[in-house]
């Protein structure tokens, strides 16, 4: 009876083990364990109007609480994601500012002023998600489709370049 309990536990360990998607890495990231980007089977294009030098940030507010969104793309099609509490930002971008480094990593292309990236949320097992936007200047507008009665393109998120470096 105690070997099947026994079985029975280490089985179910091996499934939820096998289950995820991901796998901690030294640097003390989750990473896919098989990348699946669907954004590497379109051509990376180089775009001069992508800043690779600094990250691109966004603000919203929770519960009164302002909170960060940092986003790096580099020359070669990667980017990061990573983020916080505003108060945190400085600590954050310390540690999480390169494609070893942050929690979020992912893939981008762009086409004339149009950009999409696709990064690896570390949560719930590990998912992929997508967004697109528009590159106007040292902005890039992100949208996001809605469908009430019809089809309509939001605004979902503003990004803006700042003077944090991207390493």
């Amino acid at each position: 009876m105690k070997k099947v309990i026994v079985c029975a536990l280490l089985l179910g360990v091996q499934l939820l083990v096998s289950c995820t998607k991901g796998v901690w890495l030294a640097e003390g990231v989750y990473r896919p364990k098989h990348p699946k980007f669907k954004i590497l089977k379109y051509p990376f294009i180089k775009n001069n109007f992508i800043d690779s030098e600094h990250f691109y940030l966004s603000r919203k507010y929770y519960d009164g609480i302002s909170y960060i969104g940092c986003y790096g793309f580099y020359n070669n099609g990667q980017m990061i994601n990573t983020g916080g509490k505003e108060s945190d930002i400085n600590s954050i971008l310390m540690t999480s500012n390169s494609f070893t480094t942050a929690p979020r990593v992912g893939y981008y292309t762009t086409e004339g002023d149009k950009i999409k990236f696709e990064y690896f949320v570390p949560g719930d097992g590990g998912q992929y998600e997508t967004r697109e936007g528009i590159i106007k200047k040292d902005t890039i507008i992100l949208m996001e489709t809605v469908i009430l009665l019809f089809k309509k393109e939001v605004r979902n998120d503003t990004l803006v370049i700042s003077s944090y470096p991207l390493k």
